[in-house]
């Protein structure tokens, strides 16, 4: 039996050293294809979206967009000034977002007053 694994293990390893001796075939594409200089660059599309206007925009724009985009709150639903509260303190209790306790109820103001229950159903209402 310690024969038998001897020679496996032997076999194994001269099999490794092979391998480490050959080069594979992405280091040659690396290798055959010259650096050209060249950059290249992407655009990508502006999803920033446009701040709503409403109370304490300065405190939101300050404490939330260093994070997320102004579109993530208006794709939010119109929730109560409590659920707010709780998203809020979320974003500081288990994300660890650097919000002043003092700029945490103005922001719940702020997104009450631009994505409330309130604002939610009088943006649905069709103008006449």
């Amino acid at each position: 039996m310690r024969v038998a694994f001897a020679v496996v293990c032997l076999s194994l390893a001269g099999y490794l050293a092979v391998c480490a001796q050959q080069p594979s075939g992405a280091t040659e594409q690396a290798a055959a294809k010259p650096a050209s200089g060249e950059s290249h660059s992407i655009q990508l599309p502006d999803n920033s979206g446009d701040i709503t206007p409403g109370p304490h925009q300065d405190v939101y724009t300050k404490d939330c967009l260093l994070c997320h985009s102004a579109r993530y709150v208006s794709m939010q639903p119109g929730f109560s000034k409590e659920i707010w509260r709780n998203e809020v303190k979320k974003m500081v209790d288990a994300y660890g977002a650097p919000i002043p306790e003092a700029d945490q109820a103005l922001i719940v103001e702020y997104l009450v007053s631009v994505r409330g229950p309130q604002s939610a159903s009088a943006a649905a209402k069709p103008s006449k």
